[in-house]
């Protein structure tokens, strides 16, 4: 009886042995190799960027770069003995081309010493920047890419690829002014800060889906007219939409949606036309408003593209009611839903041509 008893236990004691082998391979397994998330971030405030040029502002190293061939599309940042998957964090800052990564447990001046490795060709260049108990490592890249990463046994490695073979539908969103640029002022409002407004919620609308948006800003900055174009042509976009509202200078009566587009530049089947049409609907009944019609018109963006292009200009700041709804979170959300219900619309429409 005793003999069976102790059996038993020993049975109960090898299988314990063994669950707890397997938890702990897969605990390994999961702590030698993460992936972790890179967000996209648009440019930033004006400040931050003339401090990341400041050479002296901080303490900082130039990273050593050591191409190695064999390895394409993909390079490798060793990191400190400490640090964990959860103690990174990453940002695609795509309008600026660069890619920041942040690191806590590590020290800039360890970059001193170490060195990125692997297929460097789209790295310009680099600097670890010591930011309170954080490193920041900068990366400039000649192109805008897009990126995954994982890390394995204290190493990062970073995969890269253009934008148009990780994404099939590709739109450039463009909120006009910013800055200094205020645009159109009227009714307590302020043209900069509704097309903002309606661009962060066209962003939470469209993540997600099948659409990948990218964004001439996100903060209040104003990116010259050249570099917004620069975008469209950088990420290789299907589609561009700016957004913009209008202003009357004489008669103050004046409301409704307007698109304008660039009639000169024919774009055979689905076309400037075709989308400043679409837009224009989807936006009227979203707001449940006035369509003023469609309007060739000459602008420093629209005037550089070679894909579908337009300007919705969503109403009147100048006219009372209208003014003041557009300055109402509720109503640009209303234009947002208009938006990105045009842009699934067109997108089906070029695919089924």
């Amino acid at each position: 009886m005793n003999s069976r008893t102790d059996w038993r236990g020993i049975k109960t004691l090898l299988l314990w042995v063994l669950l707890c082998g397997i938890c702990m391979t897969v605990m390994l397994w999961w702590a030698a190799g993460k992936s972790i998330v890179i967000a996209d971030v648009s440019p930033q405030n004006q400040e931050n960027h003339s401090a990341m040029q400041d050479q002296n502002a901080v303490e900082r190293y130039r990273l050593m770069l050591e191409a190695e061939e064999g390895k394409p599309r993909h390079f490798c940042i060793p990191l400190g003995p400490t640090v964990r998957a959860e103690h990174i964090s990453i940002e695609n800052r795509y309008t600026e081309r660069q890619l920041w990564i942040y690191i806590q447990e590590a020290r800039a001046s360890d970059y001193r010493d170490y060195v990125i490795t692997g297929d460097l060709s789209p790295i310009v260049g680099g600097w670890a920047q010591q930011q309170g108990e954080m490193t920041i490592l900068k990366l400039q890249m000649n192109t805008v890419q897009e990126y995954s990463s994982l890390m394995e046994e204290s190493r990062l490695y970073v995969e890269y690829a253009a934008p148009e073979e990780c994404y099939d539908r590709i739109v450039v969103i463009d909120p006009r002014g910013g800055g200094s640029d205020t645009g159109i002022t009227a009714q307590g409002g302020q043209e900069k800060e509704i097309t903002l407004q309606v661009a962060r919620t066209v962003k939470e609308l469209i993540e997600g889906s099948d659409i990948k948006a990218y964004f001439t800003r996100l903060e209040d900055v104003d990116p010259p007219m050249e570099d917004r174009a620069f975008l469209v042509k950088e990420v290789n976009a299907d589609l561009y939409v700016g957004i913009s509202v209008n202003g009357a200078q004489g008669d103050l009566e004046q409301f409704g949606t307007e698109v304008w587009y660039n009639g000169e530049y024919f774009i055979p089947a689905f076309g400037n036309l075709q989308l400043a049409d679409l837009l224009e609907q989807r936006v009227t009944e979203a707001v449940v408003g006035r369509a003023n019609g469609l309007m060739q018109a000459e602008d420093p963006v629209l005037q550089q593209l070679t894909i579908p292009g337009v300007l919705l200009k969503a109403g009147y700041l100048t006219h009372e009611k209208e003014g003041e709804l557009l300055t109402q979170e509720g109503y640009t959300d209303k234009i947002a839903e208009g938006i990105v219900a045009a842009l699934h619309q067109a997108f089906a429409e070029m695919e089924e041509e």
